[in-house]
């Protein structure tokens, strides 16, 4: 009777293990990721955020998002490693440019902010289009990322570092 005990115990902790892990794998999925952004030149001109609809230099590190349509038009940011709505860890002083892809049926324009402040914008991108633009982190500390047009599900954290 011990033995067959065992093997329920045995049996049912085995069962549990596997659903956490099968569940943990689900989840990651849908954790905040971040994007390693590759600096294409090793210059590190101090400048104020901006935006521009044209690239001018070949000095920035290119970040890409994507909008993304779940269920119900519920919205989503997405990076290139399928990250949904991810933290950009960011390097101060360093110039990026935002690619921003909109395979959706709809409007979608990202705000950079801090407290309520917006520090850039890509301007609409109409469905079906894309836009680069160029966004200069000029100092550290934690920020925000949203949609105009969808705010309470596209959104997340800038951190720019020293380095």
């Amino acid at each position: 009777m011990n033995n067959l005990l065992f093997n329920k115990k045995t049996l049912i902790s085995f069962v549990m293990i596997s659903i956490l892990l099968v569940g943990m794998t689900y989840a990651s999925q849908f954790l905040v990721q971040s994007i390693s952004a590759k600096k294409s030149s090793p210059d590190k001109s101090s400048s104020t955020a901006s935006t521009s609809n044209s690239v001018a230099n070949n000095n920035n590190t290119s970040i890409a998002l994507n909008a993304l349509e779940l269920k119900n038009e519920t919205y989503r940011w997405q990076n290139t490693t399928q990250g949904i709505n991810p933290t950009l860890h960011l390097i101060a002083h360093t110039g990026y440019v935002i690619k921003i892809k909109n395979p959706t049926d709809a409007k979608h324009e990202l705000i950079i902010g801090s407290n309520g402040t917006e520090l850039a914008t890509s301007k609409s991108i109409n469905p079906g289009k894309n836009r680069d633009f160029v966004f200069n982190a000029n100092s550290t500390g934690v920020f925000e990322y949203h949609c105009e047009y969808h705010p309470d599900t596209m959104k997340g954290i800038i951190e720019i570092t020293d380095h």
